[in-house]
């Protein structure tokens, strides 16, 4: 069962990250634009303001800057003194913003956008900015409304994606894209939001709606589930020292009668589970 850490609340928490080198568990409220890191001993909370709503982020090769995917487009945020560097424009149609976002195992930064207006449409797409050259592209992936659950497997051979309107987790051949194929379509009233692999390389899935994260086998089978009080779950994480705490983020936007712990950073320690480090984005800084 997962309980919530403290009182900090967010409108769309997204995105959790551990940072091996901090000690701290980062991670966004998208509409409420800011940065947050909890560091688990003291159980104090930092917070970034931002010019824009964050979708994603990852760690870079220095502690103290990570690659953001704000809403308009792509750069190197400095936690020290809060400088933004861009990098590159969002490459999604006009009216979308940078949504999910994860590195593959190369260190390439593999994004998402979708429709950022009330009504979402389904212009979203799957992107990635190249580590070497910082430039972006996009994936030829089909069109999508809501843009979620981007993962890699363990040798990064397999790219997760998700629509969360379809209720479906997509996977395909990586970098290839070939062989696109459906992994798991959601049993129950939830979504597929955000995802992570574990060290054995099954996959974790946030369930929209769904008040539960559920762990999917490598062939896309049900495998456990633990259930929340949120309704809104959006994204897990192993973080800690050892991998071994499974951190989930939620959100209260949307709720018509929200409790006090929806979009709270959620926690779950009895797990017999480990994660695996985040990958760094592999660009120059």
């Amino acid at each position: 069962m997962f309980e919530p850490i403290n009182d900090t609340i967010s409108l769309l928490g997204e995105c959790p990250i551990w940072c091996d080198r901090t000690n701290q568990l980062f991670w966004t409220d998208i509409p409420g634009c800011q940065l947050r890191a909890l560091d688990p001993i003291s159980g104090d909370v930092r917070h970034w303001s931002l010019s824009e709503p964050l979708g994603s982020f990852a760690l870079t090769a220095d502690k103290n800057v990570l690659l953001m995917g704000l809403a308009s487009g792509l750069g190197y945020y400095n936690l020290t003194n809060g400088h933004f560097t861009k990098i590159a424009a969002s490459p999604g149609v006009a009216s979308t913003r940078i949504n999910d976002g994860r590195c593959d195992r190369m260190g390439n930064f593999v994004f998402s956008t979708m429709s950022a207006g009330d009504v979402v449409q389904p212009i979203g797409r799957f992107h990635r900015l190249n580590a070497a050259t910082l430039e972006t592209e996009t994936l030829d992936l089909p069109e999508v409304t809501i843009a979620n659950s981007i993962c890699f497997s363990l040798d990064g051979s397999t790219m997760y994606y998700a629509d969360s309107m379809q209720g479906c987790i997509f996977c395909c051949d990586y970098p290839s894209l070939q062989n696109q194929r459906l992994f798991a379509k959601i049993d129950g009233p939830g979504a597929p939001d955000g995802s992570c692999i574990d060290e054995e390389g099954f996959l974790w899935n946030a369930e929209w709606g769904g008040s539960r994260v559920v762990r999917y086998t490598q062939d896309g089978k049900i495998d456990r589930i633990i259930k929340s009080s949120c309704v809104q779950m959006t994204c897990p994480v192993f973080a800690g020292p050892s991998y071994e705490t499974l951190y989930c983020t939620s959100a209260k936007v949307g709720l018509d009668t929200p409790t006090d712990i929806d979009g709270a950073l959620m926690k779950s320690e009895i797990l017999a589970y480990t994660g695996l480090p985040e990958v760094k984005f592999a660009g120059r800084l």
